[in-house]
């Protein structure tokens, strides 16, 4: 037998609350000494304890747990309501998961001055957005042996400190495929400088290889939307590069190709929404 001291901390609840039980009538000490008051229970009552916390973890009021234990419910049907709770609350958790990104989504749409119409051109201003990257030069010819790296580095780094991503995810190139000094766009015949981009909830510690920033507000930038593969997006890049030669504007910064839609929402290519976005001046 324990007293009430020994048996709050085998079984974690306080005194204070083993008393509250007492009053409730959910947890009845095995015997009071009717001399000393004291207190004793028995290891056997630990049950009991899990009983309670898991009845009350599942969402029922004290009144509720005491009608149960005193009417002696089998079991079996205890642990048949306690899956149902379970289930109901795997269930509303999934939608505010749910509901979470979506809005973790619109804070970033709202950053980023909204989506432009297909087949237009815009000027807005993007707001500063908190991002995990990895950046990197390579060759030219090892660009997707690259990225199939850069990624899950970034990724995996992410996992590792705790912290929530958020979608869209994005690309900056700070030198990139187009040999266009004319718009200030820095070019390397052989190489790009390539820098894949988490949005994040939080700030932790870079490690080195992955940095966590914010990238820049921007007060003016150039955006269009591409419809369709990745294999087709040099066009849509020609036609905002042509209206920033046009309209007399020239890049301040790097270029930004930000995934709206991709392969992680749709097998098929052409429904892919990217947007391409150059910072002017």
């Amino acid at each position: 037998m324990f007293r009430i001291g020994e048996f709050s901390k085998l079984c974690g609840l306080s005194a204070d609350t083993l008393y509250h039980y007492e009053k409730q009538k959910i947890l009845i000490p095995m015997s009071i000494d009717k001399f000393t008051g004291y207190r004793y229970y028995d290891a056997s009552q630990i049950v009991t304890v899990n009983k309670i916390l898991a009845l009350k973890d599942a969402g029922f009021s004290l009144i509720e747990i005491s009608n149960l234990l005193k009417d002696e419910t089998p079991v079996r049907l205890l642990l048949e309501m306690l899956e149902n709770k379970a289930q109901l609350l795997a269930s509303t958790l999934e939608e505010e998961y749910n509901r979470l990104e979506r809005l973790h989504t619109n804070i970033f749409l709202i950053k980023n001055g909204g989506i432009p119409q297909m087949n237009e051109i815009i000027i807005k201003t993007v707001e500063p957005i908190l991002v995990a990257s990895t950046r990197k030069v390579f060759a030219k010819n090892s660009f997707d042996e690259n990225l199939e790296q850069m990624w899950p580095t970034v990724n995996n780094y992410i996992n590792e400190k705790g912290i929530k991503r958020t979608i869209p995810c994005l690309m900056l190139y700070h030198s990139g495929w187009w040999d266009l000094k004319q718009l200030n766009i820095i070019y390397d015949e052989q190489t790009l400088d390539v820098e894949v981009v988490e949005p994040v909830t939080k700030y932790v510690e870079g490690n080195g290889e992955v940095q966590v920033y914010e990238l820049p507000k921007i007060e003016k930038m150039a955006c269009i939307v591409h419809h369709g593969p990745f294999s087709t997006i040099g066009k849509t890049f020609d036609t905002l590069f042509e209206w920033i030669r046009q309209n007399n504007y020239v890049a301040d910064g790097p270029i930004r190709e930000i995934y709206h839609k991709g392969d992680w929402v749709t097998d098929n290519p052409n429904e892919y929404i990217t947007e391409l976005q150059i910072p002017i001046k």
